[in-house]
């Protein structure tokens, strides 16, 4: 069910956030999205979609006597972007972060009452939902008892924790969003909302597609200035293979983020997790995270 469970405090030692990265093991799906696939939009039988993620939820609850009141679980509709979306109370603020190559910065917020978020009422767990928070790529956790998760199957699933203000932001970095800087967005987004400060930061990235297996071509090596190609394009046997993990600790290190850690797992190596890259069609694992 989970391949990795933490929890980190805050600063004032009187709360933290709790996570925890899924395997693909312990769910209800049949091949090829065996078994614990938490991602709709897979091509899966939505409601045992539902049934896993609730099956999730209800074990995630039961790995920190905090966590028994997770309720309402939130997910993005990803679309590899730096897009930001705030969960709040009553009303999801939209940051539209250096979207697109070109930069530009947006801003929207949307109503409590409106049914763009598409809520799923969870079956057989009473008064609790699924919610779709809409497109992004970023998700910023501002309340307690209000668990997220992020969707991956080869892209890095990341948290960002400030330990001092007590809010969170769950992050779904692939390739594009690495080559972005979606992490470098939401820092700044955290800082907006809540003056989070880099050295106040700790960050957990879980299992990603790693440089052992992730094989790019002629035209992602040419998005690259020189000296990045040199530093992260490995060439082997006149193939090419990324390194996202060392794009993302640069990034980590010139943010001045406090603290890092990455789960030394590679997703496409590891039948333990679903890799696209791997099976093509495919579960998705996530990283679920809550503050407490």
């Amino acid at each position: 069910m989970f391949a990795y469970t933490d929890f980190i405090p805050n600063t004032a030692q009187n709360g933290g956030v709790v996570f925890a990265l899924s395997d693909r093991y312990g769910g209800f799906s049949q091949p090829p999205y065996e078994s614990l696939n938490l991602a709709f939009h897979t091509g899966d039988e939505s409601a045992v979609v539902e049934r896993n993620i609730i099956h999730m939820l209800e074990a995630f609850r039961q790995l920190d006597s905090r966590c028994a009141q997770a309720q309402n679980l939130a997910y993005m509709t990803q679309i590899h972007s730096t897009h930001c979306v705030v969960l709040g109370e009553n009303l999801c603020d939209d940051d539209l972060c250096g979207r697109g190559s070109a930069g530009e910065e947006s801003m929207r917020e949307i109503e409590s009452r409106d049914l763009a978020h598409s809520v799923r009422q969870g079956s057989g767990v009473a008064g609790n939902g699924i919610m779709n928070m809409g497109e992004a790529d970023a998700l910023l956790l501002t309340r307690k008892d209000k668990p997220a998760m992020v969707l991956v199957a080869d892209c890095n699933p990341i948290l960002f924790f400030d330990r001092t203000h007590n809010v969170a932001a769950l992050i779904h970095a692939g390739r594009e969003g690495v080559f972005g800087r979606i992490c470098s967005s939401a820092l700044a987004r955290m800082s907006e909302y809540s003056d989070t400060r880099a050295s106040d930061v700790y960050v957990f990235v879980g299992a990603g597609i790693r440089k052992c297996c992730y094989e790019v071509g002629d035209d992602v090596c040419a998005k690259l200035e020189s000296k990045e190609r040199e530093r992260y394009i490995q060439s082997r046997e006149g193939r090419y293979f990324l390194d996202l993990e060392s794009m993302l600790r640069a990034e980590f290190e010139s943010l001045g983020i406090g603290e890092w850690e990455f789960l030394p797992k590679c997703s496409c190596c590891q039948k333990e997790f679903f890799s696209y890259r791997r099976d093509g069609v495919t579960g998705r694992f996530g990283l679920v995270a809550m503050l407490v």
